[in-house]
């Protein structure tokens, strides 16, 4: 059983809000809690102003938490579902945290993971000191998130071991559960943040709110296929593969590549749709907003140019055998993210570039 100590090898964290300043040591945790789970992650939200970094940092590790109780491989559904339930206990009805970090210790994490969701208490401690407006934003969604993945952990494998989802339609649903929330979330802790924020503007946030969380989402289905096989999941639908005589195992044979890449397509175009709908929802925030601008563009950029470089490419179909932009790449994208955040036109030019392939 792996030691629930806390790392006494934080690494320095964003200095918190005033607010904050008496949970140091919490603060302290949940900084390098995050740093551990997503490093990529942590980037983005050092650009946010002080009080939204802490509630974005919360909102993160809530979800990360649910999402290492979904991914355990080998928990039966009904202690995955204690643990939701207990998890749900905590945010929604106050209930004290111990009982769910007892029950966490069962979970078969990496040692981030399993640190992180044995240690609730302490990212509560840095909860409760935000603002209420932004706790219950974290509540309803995370509870949200909760009840959906839940629901879809009790699908059951076909006869070939693998859980399979149906169509698009439920592919876009579970992506709203377990990424679309993700997108709600945000932007209600944005709304609070951002002062004055026009009614056209707000309207085209929430308009765009879950396509933001979906496009990304896809693309990580998209490229992480055959890791997923190997767990005994295939996110793209049965109607899809049944549609080319194929199964999700036949991606795996080369000479059924072009079969493969066929019944993926559709699956393409609706994420290219959302990532559509996720430039308009980075650019409904206020141009002055580069923080929070910059927290959208940088993982959108990444996704758009994912998806191009995974666009008939066979590696897709190969394990072990990752789809993703160079280091160099990376570092060009952030740069150009960073010089055009607030020219909405020059922003508009670059993502189409970005879409494609080369």
């Amino acid at each position: 059983m792996m030691s629930t100590a806390p790392s006494t090898n934080l690494q320095k964290s964003p200095p918190p809000p005033p607010a904050l300043r008496e949970e140091d040591e919490a603060w302290a945790f949940c900084w390098h809690s995050l740093v551990q789970v997503s490093r990529t992650f942590s980037k983005p939200i050092e650009l946010l102003p002080a009080e939204l970094r802490a509630a974005t940092t919360c909102g993160y590790l809530l979800c990360r938490i649910a999402d290492t109780v979904e991914d355990d491989p080998n928990m039966s559904q009904s202690a995955r579902d204690e643990l939701f339930t207990a998890f749900l206990a905590v945010l929604e009805d106050g209930e004290s945290p111990a009982r769910f970090c007892q029950l966490a210790h069962s979970l078969e994490a990496d040692a981030p993971e399993f640190e992180l969701a044995t240690n609730l208490d302490r990212v509560l401690r840095v909860f409760e000191k935000l603002p209420e407006p932004m706790q219950r934003v974290c509540v309803q969604w995370t509870g949200e998130m909760v009840r959906g993945m839940s629901l879809y952990g009790h699908r059951q494998p076909g006869a070939n071991g693998v859980v399979t989802l149906n169509t698009v339609a439920d592919l876009e649903r579970y992506c709203y559960f377990v990424a679309g929330t993700v997108g709600r979330l945000l932007t209600g802790l944005f709304s609070h943040a951002i002062d004055d924020l026009s009614h056209e503007r707000f309207t085209r946030m929430h308009q765009y709110a879950e396509s933001f969380g979906l496009g990304l989402q896809m693309v990580n289905i998209l490229k992480d296929q055959t890791d997923d096989l190997t767990r005994g999941w295939c996110f793209i639908p049965q109607t899809l593969w049944r549609a080319h005589g194929l199964t999700p195992a036949d991606m795996l044979d080369e000479t059924r590549h072009d079969d493969a890449r066929a019944a993926v397509a559709p699956v393409f175009d609706t994420a290219r749709e959302h990532l559509d709908a996720a430039l308009e929802y980075t650019l409904a925030i206020p141009a002055e907003q580069t923080g929070i601008r910059l927290f959208c563009l940088l993982p959108l950029w990444m996704a758009v140019r994912t998806l191009a470089v995974a666009d008939g490419n066979e590696a897709m179909f190969v394990a072990d055998a990752p789809v993703k932009i160079s280091r160099d790449e990376v570092g060009r994208l952030i740069a150009s993210a960073t010089q055009h955040v607030a020219d909405d036109a020059a922003l508009r030019e670059q993502y189409a570039k970005l879409c494609r392939v080369d």
